[in-house]
């Protein structure tokens, strides 16, 4: 329970996603997502071969890692701000469709929103963007290695069972985001205005702003 408690809480991962589904698709959002669990499971690895122990240790390395994971953040909070800030109607026009004078009031909206989805992300750069999301926050693989060591069955060892929890704590990570993705995508198409994404858009900035500031502080 107490698992999917900390699984299930918003931050960085879950507005990367949000924002994925919303400006590309389900396989580029799945992409990020599994970038995500891969970043886990080697933050995880590094953590079980004595990683997580030396930053825990070294407050300058940690400190380094701190501020290279903030700039990460803040480098989507610029570019999700930068997406917000364009006037209305200008990725159709960059896009080059100009509505027929016997178009529907509605054309140019939906013109818009195309446009928008289709400047998103590839896969293969959404794998990255998620690797990056959840790789560049020391604080995940010292979480994990302060976090899973408490749940280890009686009888078995740390070194077994720590991977073994690892990769269980992972494998619901990956179910609540598909879960996450399924969800947000069946409200997409109410969602997915010209006004909604550039709403959608403030607030990632806002929360990658916010997260990278507490990341840089230590918070």
């Amino acid at each position: 329970m107490s698992s999917l408690i900390v699984i299930m809480m918003p931050g960085p991962d879950l507005v990367l996603i949000t924002g994925l589904v919303l400006n590309g698709s389900l396989r580029v959002a799945t992409a990020a997502a599994l970038g995500m669990i891969t970043a886990g499971a080697v933050q995880a690895g590094l953590g079980a071969a004595g990683l997580a122990a030396l930053l825990a240790a070294s407050p300058e390395l940690f400190a380094a890692f701190r501020w290279a994971g903030a700039l990460v953040l803040l480098g989507w909070a610029v570019l999700a701000l930068r997406r917000f800030s364009r006037p209305a109607g200008s990725e159709g026009a960059a896009a080059g469709e100009a509505p027929s004078a016997g178009a529907a009031p509605a054309a140019p909206a939906r013109a818009a929103a195309a446009a928008v989805m289709a400047a998103g992300p590839s896969e293969r750069q959404a794998f990255v963007q998620g690797l990056l999301c959840t790789g560049s926050n020391p604080k995940v693989g010292i979480f994990l290695m302060a976090f899973l060591p408490q749940f280890v069955p009686a009888g078995m060892t740390p070194e077994a069972g720590v991977p073994l929890l690892a990769a269980c704590y992972l494998a619901l990570g990956l179910i609540w985001l598909l879960t996450w993705m399924r969800l947000v995508h069946r409200l997409a198409r109410h969602l997915r205005s010209p006004r909604t994404l550039r709403i959608a858009d403030g607030l990632t900035a806002v929360v990658f702003g916010v997260f990278a500031v507490r990341l840089a502080l230590g918070g």
